[in-house]
C-alpha cells in the first residue's frame, strides 16, 4: 500500500515539473544573452530618441544641505556611436561652462543600467572622492559629494517624453526631460542660470509664499535651491522642512521641480512636485494641481516693513531714467538740467531714515566734490499704498538749494502724495520696488534697496 502511495506521488510530481517546464519554455523562448541584448538595444534607443539630448536633474544624495543634497542641471546627448556629450555650469565647475565627451552603455544588472563607462569630467565630478571645496571646514576626502555614475533606468516611455533614472548606489531619482531641437547647450544653461538668479537671488531680502490648497507657507532661503518651507505663521526652526528643487526649461516655459513630492493636505494624500512659471501672473503654478502656487512676497508689506526697520546703512535709491515713466522722467531730466545750469551734476536721489523721519537726500557733484542736501517727509502706511507728506528741508543749506532750483521744488512736490506699491520686475526679488501715483498712474518710478 505504501508503495502505491509513493508511486502516485512520484507521478503527480513528474506531471507538475513537466507542466512547469513547458510554461518556462513559453515565457523564455530566447536565450538569456539574446534577451539582455534586446533590452540593452531598447533602452539605448530610447536614450537616443531625443534629437538634441536631455536635461538631467541630478541629485547626488538625499541630504538636505549643499552641496550634497542640492540638485545639479546636467545636459546629456547620447549618440549612436556610444559617445555622450555632457555639460553643466554651476559651482562644481567654478560657475563656468564645462563640457566633455565620453563613452556610455546600457548594461544588464538587475534591470537596465545606464553607465558612463569612460572618464567624463562632468559626470564623474559627482563621484570624485576628493575633498569638496565648497564646504570649507569639512573634509570629504574618500567620499566627495557621494553621487553616482551608474543609473538604473526605471521608466523610459517610447514617446521620449521623459526618462527616469535611479542612482545605483544612492537611490536618488533623476528626471531627464528632452532638450528642444536647435537649442545650444551653453546658451540653455546660461538662460536657466540667469532666470534662477533673477527669481531667487542670493541677496533677495525677503521670502516667497507657497499656497497649498489654501494653506499658506513661507518658502525661505531659495537662493541655494534648498528652501525651508514652513507654515506662514510658524517658526522657521521648529517647523523647518528643507525641500531641494531645480529650474529647467522646455517648450519655452520655465519649470521649478522639487526633488521630493510636496504634500498638499487632504484625505487623499495628494502631492505636487512640478511647478510651471506663468509670467503674466508672476507665479509658479503646480502642474498637478492649479490650486497650489508659489509667488513672491507682497510688495506693499515688504516695502512698509523695510521702511520701518531701515537704519543708517540702508536706503532706497532712484534708478536710471530708463526705470521711470515719461511723465516722471520729464521732472527728473528737468532737475538734471537745472543743476547743470549751475555747473552741478546730479549724482543720485535716495530715500533714507533718520529717527522717525524719512529723508529725501539729493546728492550732486561740484567738480570733484559731492554735496548732499536733505528734505524731510513723514510716511504713513495704508491698506492700498503709502502716503508721503513733505515736512521741509533739514538744514539751511537745503532751504537755499531748494530756493534756487525750481525743478527740485517740482520733484519734492511730486513726492508729496499717495503711491501704490508693486514689484519693480518680479515679486520674487523685491530689491526693486515700483511706486505709482495713486492720483495719476502716468507718474511712476523704480527704486532699489541697498
Amino acid at each position: 500500500m505504501k508503495k502505491l502511495v509513493s508511486l502516485s506521488i512520484l507521478l503527480v510530481t513528474a506531471l507538475v515539473f513537466t507542466g512547469c517546464a513547458g510554461e518556462e519554455e513559453a515565457i523564455f523562448d530566447k536565450p538569456a544573452a539574446e534577451r539582455l541584448n534586446e533590452a540593452s538595444d531598447l533602452y539605448s534607443g530610447r536614450l537616443m530618441a531625443s534629437p538634441n539630448g536631455w536635461a538631467m536633474q541630478l541629485y547626488p544624495t538625499y541630504a538636505n544641505e549643499a552641496p550634497f543634497g542640492k540638485g545639479y542641471l546636467v545636459l546629456c546627448d547620447f549618440n549612436d556611436d556610444h559617445t555622450v556629450k555632457t555639460a553643466m555650469n554651476n559651482e562644481l565647475s567654478s560657475n563656468n561652462y564645462l563640457e566633455d565627451t565620453s563613452l556610455w552603455e546600457v548594461i544588464a544588472d538587475n534591470g537596465p543600467v545606464l553607465t558612463f563607462n569612460s572618464f567624463n569630467k562632468v559626470m564623474h565630478i559627482f563621484t570624485n572622492p576628493e575633498d569638496v571645496g565648497q564646504t570649507e571646514d569639512e573634509d570629504e576626502t574618500g567620499e566627495g559629494i557621494g553621487g553616482d555614475y551608474e543609473f538604473i533606468i526605471t521608466d523610459a516611455p517610447a514617446d521620449a517624453s521623459y526618462i527616469m533614472l535611479k542612482g545605483k548606489k544612492r537611490g536618488t531619482y533623476n528626471l531627464l526631460t528632452p532638450m528642444e531641437d536647435g537649442v545650444d547647450f551653453e546658451e540653455y544653461l546660461k538662460d536657466v542660470k540667469a532666470f534662477q538668479a533673477k527669481m531667487f537671488p542670493s541677496n533677495a531680502p525677503t521670502f516667497n509664499v507657497m499656497n497649498k490648497n489654501g494653506e499658506m507657507y513661507k518658502m525661505a532661503g531659495a537662493d541655494d535651491q534648498i528652501p525651508n518651507i514652513y507654515p506662514y505663521d510658524g517658526d522657521e526652526i521648529i517647523d523647518e522642512s528643507f525641500n531641494p528643487f531645480l529650474i529647467t526649461k522646455w517648450n519655452g516655459v520655465y519649470h521649478l521641480r522639487f526633488r521630493d513630492d510636496i504634500a498638499v493636505g487632504g484625505d487623499d494624500g495628494s502631492t505636487v512636485q512640478d511647478f510651471r512659471y506663468d509670467e503674466s501672473k508672476d507665479m509658479f503654478i503646480a502642474v498637478e494641481n492649479e490650486n497650489c502656487t508659489i509667488e513672491g512676497d507682497n510688495p506693499l508689506r515688504f516695502f512698509t516693513q523695510t521702511l520701518e526697520n531701515m537704519n543708517t546703512s540702508t536706503r532706497f535709491q532712484w534708478q536710471s531714467s530708463s526705470l521711470m515713466s515719461d511723465a516722471y522722467k520729464t521732472k527728473y531730466d528737468a532737475l538734471v538740467a537745472n543743476l547743470a545750469s549751475k555747473s552741478l551734476t546730479l549724482s543720485n536721489l535716495t530715500l533714507r531714515k533718520s529717527g522717525d523721519d524719512y529723508i529725501l537726500r539729493v546728492t550732486y557733484r561740484n567738480k570733484n566734490r559731492n554735496t548732499t542736501v536733505d528734505y524731510k517727509y513723514s510716511i504713513s502706511s495704508e491698506a492700498d499704498g503709502i502716503t508721503m507728506t513733505y515736512q521741509g528741508p533739514v538744514t539751511a543749506a537745503g532751504q537755499n538749494t531748494y530756493d534756487q532750483l525750481p525743478a527740485l521744488q517740482d520733484m519734492i512736490a511730486t513726492l508729496n502724495q499717495k503711491f501704490t506699491i508693486s514689484a519693480g520686475e518680479t515679486a520674487f526679488n523685491l530689491r526693486t520696488i515700483k511706486l505709482t501715483s495713486a492720483a495719476d498712474p502716468s507718474i511712476w518710478f523704480v527704486v532699489t534697496l541697498y
